[in-house]
């Protein structure tokens, strides 16, 4: 039988794969590279600053190295930085992110 994280991983994986599209991620001090993610315009007020906000879900093993605040991510040609990491214990993460 399977353990948890490892049944998480796995979903997150397959959710990835069904539903994820292409995104440039641009590291602040690396190489960029496009990956698999979520892409979601949230409608909630964003707790950092006033207005709303975008996030993505993405895999942790899909980047180089861990994202970091300030990081680029692409997506549809508009470019975005990340202001907020949220990671879960499977390797899967949520940036939060603002248009620039």
């Amino acid at each position: 039988m399977a353990d948890w994280t490892s049944l998480s991983g796995a979903l997150n994986a397959g959710v990835l794969s069904a539903f994820g599209r292409e995104v440039v991620y641009s590291p602040q001090n690396g190489l960029r590279a496009t990956v698999k993610a979520i892409f979601e315009v949230t409608r909630e007020a964003e707790e950092n600053a006033p207005g709303m906000y975008a996030a993505v879900f993405l895999r942790a093993s899909d980047l180089a190295a861990p994202p970091q605040r300030g990081d680029e991510v692409n997506v549809d040609g508009v470019a975005y930085k990340v202001f907020d990491i949220l990671a879960d214990h499977a390797g899967g993460l949520i940036l939060r992110l603002r248009q620039t």
